[in-house]
């Protein structure tokens, strides 16, 4: 893995590092995605750090170059991230539409009251 790549993963990890605490400060981000986000730019800085490890996972899978695996490693991990928030965000769909059923209700029966 040639330098260039090994400073643009640091680079990437900083740039992350920087956007998750400004959105901390914001209170626009969750505690377990802050987590998620720092350990996908610590990922980074390990690459960067230890190139070995992409060495040996690129050989054991049968990539010619560590970058192919680097590759292959963020788009799995931001896929799996992907699907996930598309589970949360069914999952934050049903209780929206159940909360406004309970709310119709409500406001049906205290205008039967009245």
């Amino acid at each position: 893995m040639n330098g260039l790549l090994r400073i643009l993963l640091v680079v990437c990890a900083l740039l992350v590092f920087v956007f998750i605490i400004r959105r901390i400060k914001k209170a626009e981000i969750h505690a377990t995605d802050t987590i998620f986000w720092f350990l996908f730019a610590a990922c980074f800085v390990l690459l960067a750090a230890i190139p070995q490890i992409a060495y040996f996972f690129s050989d054991l899978i049968g990539f010619v170059s560590p970058a192919n695996f680097i590759f292959l490693f963020v788009i799995a991990v931001l896929f799996v991230r992907e699907f996930i928030s598309t589970i949360e965000i069914a999952q934050l769909r049903e209780k929206l539409h159940t909360l406004t059923q309970e709310i119709a209700l409500a406001e049906h029966k205290s205008d039967k009251e009245d």
